[in-house]
């Protein structure tokens, strides 16, 4: 069986050496959702630095008070090979002395990081940001050549509170900022071929459940789930990963994500995770009286804008403000957990497992069919980014809808990609399955295309060169002749996966 290895994080790891390695003391946030590698690649870093491995202490915050964060510091500090972190750890006893002892730790050239730092905007911790301003503003005006200071945290709004509002005592004392993002596809792809996953069918499931979240991958590694055959890898997923007792995502959702969501907030959620793409006026019918919208407005405003679990999107050429809004759960795997795995896991508490399976299978092939369409916009993104790919992108959208008074007159196109300066517009149709590409559904295709160029705003595209592609897991060489045959350009994964 293949190892675990690092994969991908090129990018980020280069700038977390340039940070360490800079020559003068730093205060360096380090942001990206639960799970997405920020304490790894920390770790990755420091394991090729002998210096850094041997002046780098760590502690967790806990989601406490004063006298047991603190006392995590301390024991931080007692674990720690450098003399002075554990002569000092014995006066560590509330935030004043906890601070203290940071500013004296990085005089000496230590690097202290400090994971969970969003817990600091509890009312109980909040005095902490005052006391470690002190020892920040002290540091940063002493000119050392070494030493540091990382936070850590996966709610972006809470560190902005603490680290960019204006009215934070931490305001402005940043030096540096890393955003950890999801693994790029290439970097899936690195994964996929080490352990020897090699179906394109495999990679979309991997990808709906888990998205780009190094640990989620790794945890399907530990659960030997990549040597599992194709043909019974989605149920074996399914029950390795989440239905099980000792599943190892069996309440990550709940743990990790909806903790502190209640009442209108998660019931928002299940009904985008059933409703992905819905309307404003849909969403807040589905969850609600009329006489409550504005409550469940905020609620939703909260949901998108604190908490970025909702994704807003709008038509391409849009702008904000447009009433065709579509809102999508912003999370794959959080969409996996509402609509496939917690019903799962719920069922199979009362049904036989093959059962259990057998009504989860529909529920993951609809959300697969959402997800197969972000992947592709994802992808374009990414081939055009590295210059990778066959299209110089200027812009895109998830892709184009309306909302006309005559139904008829609708139109749903799911990708459509400018080049602007090569005046190319290229215009997408997503199937989830290669079959799905019928002679009927190509026909309804061209004519929304047709009615889109139609339109005022967009006949400036008239004279652009039109693509016409379409986009499967994977496409067989007979599949490919018979679209070619027809104007298309048939694209799937493994095209992809070829560009890396």
């Amino acid at each position: 069986m293949a190892e675990w290895g690092f994969y991908g994080r090129a990018e980020p790891l280069a700038e977390l050496s340039r940070v360490v390695n800079s020559g003068r003391w730093f205060f360096c946030r380090i942001e990206g959702r639960r799970r997405i590698g920020k304490t790894t690649l920390i770790s990755h870093l420091a394991r090729n630095n002998d210096r850094l491995s041997s002046h780098l202490i760590y502690m967790q915050v806990p989601d406490s008070d004063e006298r047991d964060v603190a006392a995590t510091f301390q024991r931080a500090l007692n674990d720690s090979d450098h003399i002075l972190a554990r002569e000092l750890s014995e006066h560590v006893v509330d935030f004043p002395s906890m601070a203290h002892a940071i500013g004296e730790l990085c005089r000496v050239g230590l690097v202290i990081v400090i994971d969970e730092f969003q817990y600091f905007t509890r009312a109980a911790l909040r005095s902490f940001s005052s006391f470690l301003q002190a020892e920040v503003d002290k540091l940063r005006n002493s000119r050392l050549p070494h030493g540091g200071l990382f936070v850590l945290g996966s709610l972006h709004a809470d560190m902005n509170l603490l680290l960019e509002d204006a009215g934070s005592p931490l305001f402005g004392r940043l030096t540096q900022r890393i955003r950890l993002d999801h693994w790029d596809f290439e970097d899936l792809v690195s994964v996929f071929r080490s352990q020897d996953v090699r179906m394109p069918s495999q990679w979309l499931t991997l990808w709906s459940f888990f998205e780009g979240v190094p640990k989620f991958y790794h945890d399907a590694f530990e659960q030997d789930l990549y040597q599992v055959a194709p043909e019974s890898f989605t149920d074996e997923l399914l029950t390795r990963m989440f239905i099980r007792s000792s599943s190892p995502l069996s309440e990550e959702a709940d743990t990790w994500f909806l903790r502190e969501l209640r009442g209108r907030s998660l019931a928002i959620l299940t009904f985008l995770a059933d409703h992905p793409g819905c309307g404003h006026g849909e969403l807040l019918t589905g969850v609600g009286s009329a006489s409550e919208k504005t409550q469940i407005g905020g609620y939703l405003t909260a949901l998108v804008q604190k908490y970025e679990m909702i994704v807003k999107l709008n038509p391409v050429f849009s702008d904000g403000k447009s009433r065709n809004a579509r809102y999508y759960i912003a999370d794959n795997f959080l969409q996996a957990w509402l609509a496939v795995a917690k019903p799962a896991r719920e069922a199979a508490r009362m049904k036989p497992l093959p059962r259990t399976l057998e009504l989860a299978r529909p529920r993951l092939a609809t959300i697969e069919g959402y997800a197969f369409e972000k992947l592709i916009r994802k992808l374009h993104e990414e081939s055009s980014r590295k210059g990778k790919g066959d299209f110089d992108l200027s812009s895109l959208q998830m892709g184009y809808w309306n909302r006309p008074k005559d139904a008829t007159r609708s139109i749903e196109i799911d990708l459509v990609a400018l080049d602007e300066a090569g005046k190319r517009v290229r215009f997408g149709s997503c199937k989830r399955s290669a079959a799905a590409h019928t002679s009927e559904s190509l026909m309804g295709f061209e004519q929304h295309v047709a009615d889109f160029l139609a339109a005022r705003d967009h006949r400036h595209l008239q004279g652009w060169t039109r693509e016409m592609f379409v986009f499967s897991t994977s496409f067989s060489n007979s599949e490919r002749k018979h679209l070619s045959d027809k104007g298309y350009v048939a694209r799937d994964l493994n095209d992809y996966a070829a560009l890396f």
